[in-house]
């Protein structure tokens, strides 16, 4: 009866996961490797060296002997315990090439055997040289130009730049002809000529607030019967002509249609453009030496909004500000006035109107200004 001895065996993965100590003289076999270890009995499998070493290269296949018949299967037997694996022997010199028996019946199919070593990998400068670099071959001839591409796609349009500076003021333009003096009424009987009298002093401005007050309207009286209208006098001689005063002037100023933001700052001037956040780009340049007296801007909104509080100033130069009213009311229209100014110019000042905005319970909605600057 045949006896079938079996190594120890297992795959290269396994012997490492587990990693065994194999008893003293034990062999231990990596199936898919080919390679084997022989144990001590006291290092463990992965701290042991193979026992193979490297496997060289492939000898020369000798000759296939003749088929031996098959013998009689026996019973399996009972496994018995793993041997201790014997010291591989020396290999034998290969032997010449019999001749080739018989063929003989054929076999039952064995089972798959173990994979083979992988062959030997030759190594450069051992077993094969690299050859000589050849000479550099001429160069060919220029090839024909190929056809054009196709034109590459549009790029993106770019970026709007920046609004430019607001250009200064222009001149005041000059006095229009005066127009056609209108037809002289009937002439009456000359008067008598009285002495003229010497020029008197400018009269005092009364202040609006301090020397008077605006009173309640009373009724409106019946209209009187109109009068008989009385003869046309003579004309007196005309009086001497005063001294020339100075030329007063105003200025208008405005900003289209906003809503205004809680707690921000806003600036504008005379340009037809809303509001901006952005000071010293809406200019209103001064020409000549004056004083700013007056100011009165107009604000609708149709969106009334909330009463916080809500102020209008005159910016000079960029760095002084004067208050020209503060509103707290809830309304559509809210008039920012101030009679009282006093501001001293010179030629290349310039202004702005400055706006501080609360913040509100409710905002004003669609808010435009409009207004004039007066000057002395």
């Amino acid at each position: 009866m045949a006896v079938t001895i079996q190594l120890r065996h297992d795959t290269a993965i396994n012997w490492y996961s587990v990693n065994p100590i194999l008893a003293e003289a034990e062999m231990g076999i990596e199936i898919d490797t080919g390679k084997f270890k022989v144990g001590d009995g006291v290092n463990r499998w992965n701290s042991i060296s193979y026992a193979s070493g490297i496997d060289g290269r492939d000898g020369t296949v000798g000759p296939q002997g003749p088929q031996g018949l098959q013998g009689v299967q026996g019973d399996i037997g009972p496994i018995g315990n793993t041997g201790p694996a014997g010291t591989p022997g020396v290999k034998g010199d290969t032997g010449n090439q019999g001749l080739q028996g018989l063929q003989g019946p054929p076999g039952s199919t064995g089972g798959a055997g173990p994979q083979g070593p992988a062959g030997y990998t030759p190594i450069k400068g051992v077993d094969y040289f690299d050859g000589l670099k050849g000479d550099t071959g001429g160069v060919g001839p220029q090839g024909s130009a190929g056809n054009d591409g196709t034109p590459g796609a549009k790029g993106d349009t770019g970026n709007v730049g920046p609004q430019g500076d607001v250009g200064p003021q222009g001149p005041q333009g000059d006095i229009g002809p005066q127009g056609p003096q209108g037809l002289q009424g009937v002439k009456g009987d000359t008067g008598d000529t009285g002495p003229q009298g010497p020029i008197g002093n400018n009269g005092y401005t009364p202040v609006k607030g301090v020397d008077y007050f605006d009173g309640s309207q009373g009724i409106q009286g019946v209209q009187g019967i109109q009068g008989l209208k009385g003869d046309t006098g003579d004309q007196g001689i005309q009086g001497l002509q005063g001294p020339a005063g100075a030329a007063n002037y105003t200025v208008h100023v405005q900003a289209l249609t906003s809503t205004p933001v809680d707690s921000q700052t806003v600036y504008f001037g005379m340009l037809p453009k809303a509001p901006t956040t952005t000071a010293n780009i809406s200019k209103i340049y001064i020409r000549r030496t004056c004083t700013l007296k007056a100011a009165e801007i107009y604000c609708y909104s149709g969106t009334a909004g909330t009463a916080e509080s809500w102020s209008l100033y005159v910016r000079k130069n960029n760095t002084t500000d004067t208050l020209i009213a503060t509103k707290a009311v809830s309304a559509s229209e809210r008039v920012f006035t101030n009679e009282a100014l006093n501001i001293s110019l010179v030629s290349g000042d310039y202004l702005e109107i400055k706006g501080v905005q609360p913040l509100w319970a409710t905002n004003p909605a669609t808010t435009i200004y409009g207004g004039y600057l007066y000057f002395e």
